[in-house]
């Protein structure tokens, strides 16, 4: 199973939303909601665009492949938001939508389906903040359990909406203007700095087969060498254990499927939220099973992108790795060799990509650099 193609969209400019109903800087493409007022274009869908990439559908079109295809929508959700907030005046984050139907994930996820040229499969995916990370076990359950040799993956969330800054600053999740002023950053595994901003970000990445790698000639970005997904006991809804059994159980999985060691993961891409809660339950489930590795955190540079986030981290990681450097994670106040506090240079081995999303569900994904 081989990462072919892949298209990200992620910003590190933010702004204050200081008319939202909970005040919060969010990272956003702030041209994705000029014409929002005529209510004839929707957000995510203009998000998709930046990452839909014109070449890339144009190859999948020309270069049919012999095995099925299929596409994946990891959306998070079934509806994106839009529907009504507390705030009782707009702010710059409303829109409207004379088509309620545009906001259900499914047809969005037909209709770009179609534009791929996937025609043997279609799916959304609603797995909350963990959706782009868990459908890597759906891809390796389609390829290898039922003839598939193209798989399409594309995540976006509407992740700057009012309704969903209104869920996050209800939840106490993220970090409000009042964190910002009292002077308190964004970071992880840190005892000063902590919690994450939301942003909006997109990816659309494109899986082939080994059979079809080699009849087309392709030369992979990364290999998928297995994933898993999994839930912890004991937990509610929205909590997580302290001592990590979600992620364990998760990387476990993922060890298991892959046939490798745990030793032969040298590099840790975390999902990194930087909450409290988090930060305990990731570190210990990861420190539970491996030994000798480096851990970095994308949430501090481009926000909490939600649905888009696990696989669009790990496709900057694999940029950053082709540049030679894991990159630190923002803002850390300890020096750290291992939850990087600098940037280090890439150790030889393989990738392990961490998400979770509400709900109790943890992800694992196990990628081999090319």
């Amino acid at each position: 199973m081989y990462l072919t193609h892949y298209k990200t969209a992620s910003t590190t400019y933010t702004e204050a939303m200081d008319d939202a109903y909970y005040p919060q800087r969010v990272h956003w493409f702030p041209e994705t909601y000029e014409r929002t007022h005529t209510g004839m274009v929707y957000v995510p869908h203009l998000l998709a665009g930046k990452v839909l990439d014109e070449s890339i559908i144009k190859y999948l079109n020309e270069n049919p492949v012999d095995g099925k295809s299929g596409f994946i929508l990891a959306a998070g959700s079934q509806a994106w938001a839009g529907g009504k907030t507390k705030n009782p005046n707009p702010s710059r984050l409303t829109y409207k939508y004379r088509i309620p139907l545009i906001t259900l994930t499914q047809i969005f996820a037909g209709k770009t389906s179609a534009l791929c040229g996937c025609n043997d499969y279609v799916a959304t995916d609603a797995s909350a903040c963990a959706s782009s990370l868990k459908v890597m076990m759906d891809i390796q359950n389609l390829m290898q359990n039922f003839g598939f040799d193209r798989i399409c993956v594309l995540a976006l969330e509407d992740a700057v909406a009012d309704l969903t800054l209104e869920f996050f600053g209800a939840s106490g999740a993220n970090l409000t203007i009042k964190d910002d002023n009292n002077g308190k950053k964004v970071s992880a595994f840190d005892s000063v700095n902590g919690g994450f901003i939301v942003g909006q970000g997109a990816v659309f990445t494109v899986f082939h087969s080994k059979n079809a790698v080699e009849k087309l000639g392709l030369e992979p970005k990364a290999e998928l060498i297995g994933a898993y997904s999994s839930s912890e006991s004991g937990a509610n809804a929205i909590g997580q254990r302290e001592d990590g059994q979600g992620y364990s159980k998760a990387i476990q999985g993922a060890v298991a499927f892959s046939k490798v060691n745990s030793t032969d993961i040298s590099i840790v891409k975390t999902h990194g939220t930087g909450t409290p809660a988090n930060n305990s339950a990731e570190k210990n489930g990861i420190t539970s099973i491996l030994n000798d590795f480096v851990a970095t955190s994308y949430k501090q540079k481009i926000g909490h992108t939600v649905a888009a986030s696990g696989l669009l981290e790990t496709c900057l990681l694999l940029d950053d790795i082709k540049s030679g450097q894991i990159p630190a994670i923002e803002n850390r106040t300890e020096d750290d060799g291992v939850f990087l506090s600098k940037p280090c240079d890439v150790p030889d081995g393989l990738i392990l990509s961490l998400a979770a999303g509400m709900g109790n569900i943890y992800s694992a994904a196990i990628f081999k650099g090319l």
